[in-house]
């Protein structure tokens, strides 16, 4: 016993004698004792808030109202104060009586007073380990609830949540009563952020990492890093997973906290040290195994013997932003050596934790060999990126969430004339939207881009003109594609120069409308117009005019001067013809000397004019060397009983009666 603090027993005994003889052997041993003699004495002792007693010896039969087995359910109530019965017999009914309460046994009136002593200690024993357990089961909760750290419980064959703690309901922004009525893939991302399977599959699978992007409540996306790991847990398998959000960098910050029964199973480095010492308090198993020492030796070592870039005064200097409040959280790579020596990269997140006023660090460590090598991948895998950028042909721009250009290749600035330095950190579409109504409706469109990431070419590839910085028009084809950086949507545009192209397309398409000698349509395309003519009148019920015409005794031409003198001919009466007729007529070389006139929304009449104005302009065409040239006219109008057809076969007939008449006229109906 501690003689200058002696433990206070209360000795509740109706037999002042027996009461005195058990007071003598307890003081004898060195306990302060005081005796009462009635349960309702008892009750009003243990109650007593200036000094209770540290243990009560109850005699279970007693005068008055209150036995001693309703005194101690009263104090029970009240306090937590081991209570240890005296009674004379051992009887069933006495033992039921006795474990009808939360008592620490009891002891026969009149036993050798080393039993007695003996089952007085074992009582105060059972009370402090009792007190141990309770303790470390509240700071064990209280570190589960107050870390920062997102922790969810599923059970992975219903793929429901069992238990989440208040950080990850503030995270994914539900409720804790919300988050234990969900399915696990309501919260959990649906698909691995490579696609290559759904998340909740993976972590059922103890995938570490698992990384996804993730929906929260309020809409928002995260992308995270999940570490699972199996643990038993109340008789069941489940899933313990630990969320660290990696959205601003790509880097994960992985953070752990104990959970009761999770901090041996999991499958993550944790470590408990004292603040002053920097002794180990506890490593879990992971860790163990993992470095090669028994949990024995790691309670004589500090984090020191495991990071050989530290002494232990630089350490602790590591350590002082958290013990003055500065920083709540140290996060940082190292070596960790292993027991055989060998070294393994790690990344460190350090905390201080604080319970009742007792303060402990808790360090989450995290082998980070394979993301080294990833890094090491991916660094080189951005170099070669980097190079095809800047050399290849296209132009490639990046504009972020305000319109602003971030990247800009020397492609860019050969095809659109802008250096990078005049243009890095501009409005693009300034330089290269004149007309500033198109600019402001541009402006509200990149308004719902920045928002949404989509618009109406976002994904597709479309042609368009824009200006160059001498101000002449290119002709471009623009791909266009969106990413979301730091919950912010930048624009990724692929330009390439198409004006040969086009210039190209435009001389094939017209090579393929037009006659290659005269140079006005050819017989295919006027039949494609006259058949989209014919669908039209059809619509607005407005008429058209064909006038079909032939060169008079042309042949004799080609025999007296020659085919080229013939070609000449053709050209000069072409040319005559399309200096007259209107941008809305199609004007066409039929076959040899032949050609035809189709007047949109014209009637006979003025058809019948038009033609007899170019029978006089054809015959009086100073053709040098040859002579005068003329030639017969053909005109009708569309009918609605008509059809292509038809309407050919009168118009020919009437050419055809023009050169019977004489030549060098006009006949129509």
């Amino acid at each position: 016993m501690n003689a200058s603090c002696p433990k206070k027993v209360l000795i509740v005994e109706d037999s002042n004698f027996n009461a005195r003889i058990t007071a003598d052997i307890m003081n004898k041993y060195g306990y302060e004792t005081e005796i009462v003699t009635s349960g309702k004495e008892a009750v009003e002792k243990a109650l007593n808030n200036i000094k209770s007693p540290d243990l009560i010896l109850m005699d279970i039969e007693l005068k008055g109202t209150l036995d001693g087995i309703d005194a101690a359910r009263i104090i029970q109530q009240h306090k937590d104060i081991p209570i240890l019965f005296l009674t004379a017999n051992a009887s069933k009914e006495i033992m039921e009586k006795i474990k009808s309460v939360s008592a620490y046994g009891y002891v026969l009136k009149g036993v050798d007073e080393y039993v007695l002593i003996s089952q007085i200690e074992m009582a105060f024993k059972l009370y402090e380990a009792k007190m141990q357990l309770k303790k470390r089961e509240e700071l064990f909760r209280n570190m589960f609830e107050n870390h920062d750290v997102a922790m969810i419980l599923i059970d992975p064959q219903a793929g429901r949540i069992i238990d989440a703690n208040k950080a990850a309901c503030h995270f994914y922004g539900y409720s804790k009563e919300t988050m234990l009525q969900m399915d696990i893939e309501a919260v959990i991302g649906v698909s691995t952020i490579d696609g290559g399977q759904r998340c909740s599959e993976a972590l059922k699978k103890s995938c570490n990492p698992c990384i996804c992007f993730q929906r929260l409540a309020n809409g928002e996306e995260k992308l995270v890093e999940i570490y699972s790991s199996p643990v038993d847990y109340q008789g069941r398998t489940l899933m313990h997973l630990i969320v660290f959000d990696i959205t601003e960098q790509w880097k994960a910050k992985r953070e752990l906290e104990f959970y009761k029964n999770l901090f041996e199973d999991s499958l993550n480095e944790i470590y408990i040290f004292h603040p002053q010492t920097l002794k180990f308090i506890a490593v879990n198993r992971g860790a163990r195994e993992n470095l090669g020492y028994t949990e024995k030796e790691l309670k004589e070592m500090t984090p020191v013997d495991l990071k050989p870039e530290f002494t232990l005064q630089s350490f602790k200097e590591l350590l002082e932003p958290l013990l003055k409040g500065e920083q709540k959280q140290i996060i940082f790579d190292t070596m960790h050596r292993r027991k055989d020596g060998s070294l393994y990269p790690a990344e460190i997140h350090l905390e201080l934790v604080e319970f009742d006023k007792e303060k402990v660090f808790v360090a989450l460590v995290i082998d980070i060999t394979e993301r080294r090598e990833m890094e090491k991948e991916l660094k080189e895998r951005n170099e070669i990126l980097s190079t095809i950028m800047e050399s290849a042909g296209d132009a490639i721009i990046m504009l972020d969430d305000s319109g602003k250009v971030t990247f800009w290749n020397p492609a860019a600035e050969r095809i659109l004339g802008y250096s990078k330095e005049e243009i890095i950190g501009k409005d693009l579409h300034m330089f290269m939207i004149q007309d500033m109504r198109l600019y402001e409706a541009y402006r509200e469109a990149f308004k719902k881009f920045r928002l949404t990431g989509k618009g109406n070419v976002v994904g597709k590839t479309v042609e368009m003109k824009t200006r160059h910085k001498n101000g002449h028009e290119i002709d471009v084809e623009l791909s266009l594609s969106a990413v979301r950086i730091k919950d912010s949507w930048y624009a990724i545009g692929i330009i390439r120069d198409i004006s040969e192209r086009k210039r190209f397309e435009e001389l094939l398409y017209r090579q393929s409308i037009t006659d290659p000698l005269t140079n006005i349509y050819n017989r295919r395309f006027f039949m494609q117009m006259l058949e989209q003519e014919i669908e039209r009148v059809k619509r607005n019920k407005k008429s058209f005019s064909l006038i079909m015409f032939d060169l008079d005794h042309f042949k004799n031409v080609n025999d007296r001067f020659g085919h080229a003198a013939g070609d000449m001919v053709l050209k000069s009466v072409a040319d005559t013809v399309k200096g007259r007729v209107r941008k809305t007529d199609y004007f066409a070389r039929w076959g040899g000397e032949e050609f035809i006139i189709l007047l949109p929304e014209t009637s006979l009449n003025n058809a019948v004019e038009l033609a007899e104005e170019l029978r006089k302009q054809i015959s009086t065409m100073e053709l040098q060397g040859i002579g005068d040239v003329t030639a017969s006219f053909g005109v009708t109008e569309y009918r609605d009983t008509d059809t292509i057809d038809t309407v050919l076969i009168r118009v020919d007939n009437m050419l055809y009666e023009a050169k019977s008449a004489g030549r060098n006229c006009v006949k129509s109906e």
